[in-house]
């Protein structure tokens, strides 16, 4: 009888270290969750121990292999340190503006936790960004178009008046009342130049001046007064 409850008692034994051994893996943990328990007790302790032993050698083999394999993983953060370099595109027919080129190539860089866009990515975006700017482009030039369309086919200001006096009254008024730079302004920029409203109300300006000049007979008009004739007339006509 004593015999028997110490094999027993060896058996239990051999049973919890065969457990402590289980808990060394994931995959021995897993395991254990779906063994039916009367399978348990009929296994071999032994078997399983050195069973166990061996898958866990197994593992730290494949473990060891893994990262022996990787030859990148260790040079990984020097490559992601290296600046990247970007050559891209910019469509045909349109201005580069250098300074916001710059800023994207650097923004592009430090995207993507720091590994930077691919030059593909960073290339689809550039292309994205002048489509965009391109159709705005497209949208004002229909509406310079509308515009020119509509002062030519104003009696007043389009047709035959147009460059007899409409042109004559705008650029009269806007070298009065704004100088050589609204003049400037007025035929190089379309936004000025083409907007029938601010035509219109040159062309007003410009019409009253020319009225102001031929009631003076063509004269014309006096010198302004200086400063001093201003704050004492008296004293500045002797």
């Amino acid at each position: 009888m004593t015999e028997e409850i110490q094999a027993e008692d060896n058996t239990e034994t051999a049973g919890d270290e065969s457990t402590a051994n289980d808990q060394t893996t994931l995959l021995a943990e897993g395991e254990k969750t779906t063994d039916d328990p009367a399978d348990k007790n009929d296994a071999d302790p032994t078997g399983d121990q050195d069973k166990n032993a061996d898958k866990t050698a197994d593992d730290k083999d494949e473990t060891a292999e893994s990262e022996d394999g990787d030859p990148d993983k260790e040079d990984g953060d020097d490559d992601e340190a290296e600046p990247i370099t970007y050559d891209l595109k910019v469509q045909e027919g349109m201005e580069v503006d250098e300074v916001a080129l710059g800023s994207f190539k650097e923004l592009a860089a430090a995207m993507n936790d720091g590994k930077g866009l691919s030059q593909e990515d960073a290339q689809k975006l550039v292309d994205f960004r002048a489509e965009m700017v391109k159709g705005a482009m497209d949208q004002w030039e229909t509406t310079f178009s509308e515009w020119r369309g509509e002062i030519q086919a104003d009696k007043q200001i389009g047709g035959d008046n147009f460059q007899s006096k409409t042109v004559p009254n705008v650029l009269a008024a806007a070298e009065k009342y704004g100088g050589a730079e609204m003049v400037k302004l007025l035929k190089t920029d379309k936004m000025y130049g083409e907007n029938p409203h601010i035509i219109r109300m040159l062309n007003r300006v410009g019409e009253t001046l020319a009225e102001d000049k031929a009631e003076r007979g063509g004269q014309a008009a006096p010198p302004a007064k200086d400063a001093a004739e201003i704050m004492y007339p008296k004293e500045s006509k002797g």
